[in-house]
């Protein structure tokens, strides 16, 4: 499927956002400071990932539901794209862990979240959170129900597939919110931040539908970061899936509703495609910078700022050459011929 302009620089977005989040924590912890933008919703990049992930998934589907044994393809082609590069960053966990036990932090060797993380499966840690080895990883987690739902969903007829999925996650976050299942995997699945892939599901049915005006991207895309900020103040106490899923949502329909798809700047074209190796190396780039700047750096708001730069960039370069060099050859020789 083409890529989308406007989608592509959405990615880099919600990389960037879960970038500088982090590092700017990073920051404040071991600068023993405050910084300006640190109350941003950053780490909502991910909701904005979720909401794409809806989107590009009900548009490449279309292909493949008419195809015969189109379930298998459709999950084949998911795993391939996301399994490769999580799987190599999960094992570099998993070896510092072992070479370096006190390298990784807030880590624990647990072999049972090792096995979990490398099935996707939902494993409650030591400290009580929900997430694989790799931390960042409980957002693959959902990625791969997700697509679980799609594939079965690719059994019904082309008009009401997609809105089957929306349904049956919309049930799903019903079941969370009423009863609060306590067994961790129905307690994962049920809970309503999956609610933000349905969004991108709707977003791309509005958009093969042919609704939207085709303009008046930039206010939007301006309303839904405003929202974002507004909706995940402390005074508001909303869940997730209304504070940040639905404003990740107007966030996405802004280019592909309310905008003409055009072209864009190359870097941050780039730097979409990098999105993915962005986010799951950020975090290894963040704990070597830290192991070896801070020794030099003073305890001073000026050095974290240096600190937060150098790393920001070190994260983005270094997110290019994964994806250059090893994202991109994977992708080439796994990805099917037809």
């Amino acid at each position: 499927m083409p890529k989308q302009p406007g989608i592509q620089l959405l990615r880099a977005l919600a990389a960037i956002m879960v970038l500088i989040g982090h590092v700017l924590a990073e920051a404040e912890h071991y600068f023993s400071t405050t910084l300006p933008f640190s109350n941003f919703p950053w780490s909502r990049g991910v909701d904005i990932f979720f909401v794409i992930s809806g989107f590009i998934i009900t548009l490449s589907a279309q292909r493949l539901q008419t195809q015969p044994d189109a379930a298998r393809r459709f999950l084949w082609r998911r795993f391939i794209r996301v399994a490769p590069l999580y799987y190599l960053f999960t094992t570099l966990m998993i070896v510092a862990l072992v070479l370096v036990p006190g390298g990784a932090k807030d880590t624990q060797f647990d072999l049972g979240q090792i096995v979990s993380s490398y099935l996707f499966w939902p494993y409650e840690r030591y400290d009580g959170r929900l997430a694989p080895v790799l931390s960042l990883g409980w957002t693959l987690n959902y990625e791969m129900f997700f697509y679980l739902i799609f594939a079965a969903a690719l059994a019904l007829p082309k008009r009401v597939g997609s809105l089957a999925v929306v349904g049956f996650i919309s049930f799903l976050s019903a079941v969370g919110v009423i009863f609060s299942p306590e067994f961790t995997p129905v307690a994962f699945w049920t809970n309503p931040t999956m609610m933000a892939f349905a969004y991108g599901v709707l977003i791309a049915r509005a958009d093969l539908a042919g609704i939207g005006p085709k303009r008046g991207g930039l206010l939007v895309l301006m309303v839904g970061v405003a929202a974002l900020m507004i909706l995940n103040t402390d005074s508001m106490s909303l869940p997730r899936f209304i504070s940040s899923g639905i404003p990740a949502a107007i966030i996405v329909s802004a280019p592909v509703l309310f905008s003409r798809q055009g072209g864009g700047p190359r870097l941050g074209l780039l730097l979409g495609d990098a999105s993915y190796a962005l986010y799951l190396s950020h975090r290894f780039v963040l704990r070597l910078a830290t192991l070896l700047l801070l020794p030099y750096l003073p305890s001073t708001e000026t050095a974290a700022w240096v600190f937060v730069s150098l790393v920001s960039l070190a994260a983005l370069v270094v997110s290019l050459g994964v994806y250059r060099w090893i994202e991109e050859p994977m992708l080439r020789a796994m990805r099917p011929a037809s």
